[in-house]
Formats: C-alpha cells, sequence, structure tokens
C-alpha cells in the first residue's frame, strides 16, 4: 500500500500542535478531542463506545481537555461538559472557543 507523504505531514502537524500545548498529552486524548470535532454535543457514553475505551477512560480524557482536570490541575480549555438536560446523569461534551480555534487551525493546515 502507497504511503501518502502528504497526509502524514499534516498528520504528524497537528501531533505537534497538540504536543505543543502539553509535551505528555495521551494520543488517546487527541482523539478524544477529534471525535468532538466531528460529533459536537455528543455523550460520553457514546464517545466511549466509538474510541473503543472505558467510559472512566473517556471521563479522564475529556476533563484533561476540559478546564480542569484530575487533582484539579489545569486542563487545556478545548471541551466543555454538561448535563443532558433529558438525563441528568449524562454529560454533553462541546467545543469552547478555545477547541474551536484550534480546529480552525487545523483546517488551515489542511487548506
Amino acid at each position: 500500500m502507497p504511503v501518502d507523504k502528504d497526509s502524514i505531514e499534516i498528520y504528524m502537524k497537528f501531533v505537534e500542535m497538540f504536543r505543543d500545548m502539553d509535551a505528555e498529552i495521551p494520543l488517546t486524548t487527541v482523539g478524544v478531542f477529534l471525535v468532538v470535532v466531528q460529533n459536537e454535543h455528543m455523550t460520553m457514553k457514546d464517545m466511549a463506545k466509538i474510541l473503543g475505551i472505558s467510559q472512566a477512560s473517556c471521563s479522564r480524557n475529556v476533563a484533561y481537555l476540559a478546564q480542569y482536570h484530575r487533582l484539579n490541575k489545569p486542563g487545556l480549555n478545548l471541551l466543555v461538559t454538561r448535563e443532558d438536560p433529558e438525563e441528568r446523569r449524562r454529560k454533553i461534551v462541546s467545543l469552547t472557543q478555545k477547541g474551536k480555534r484550534v480546529v480552525e487551525r487545523m483546517q488551515s493546515m489542511v487548506s
């Protein structure tokens, strides 16, 4: 299978952009962000199913990308969660303004 070097270069730029925000960001966390970009206002349960990870792992990764993550440490502030008005136990995940700016940057890398 031939390798599309231009596509690989774009993917590497995406990874570098996230590494600039946090040098130790897990790849799963980047995957969570990309799923929210594709499916904004998705529940964590549905996101976990798409990524093939546990709901606990999904929750930790979303927290990493939110304003504060575990142990009240500052997060990247790319995502925000809110209660589902129909089912208060469910959390719906959306992009913050900063998250939307990151998406715009990603789109400019592809153009």
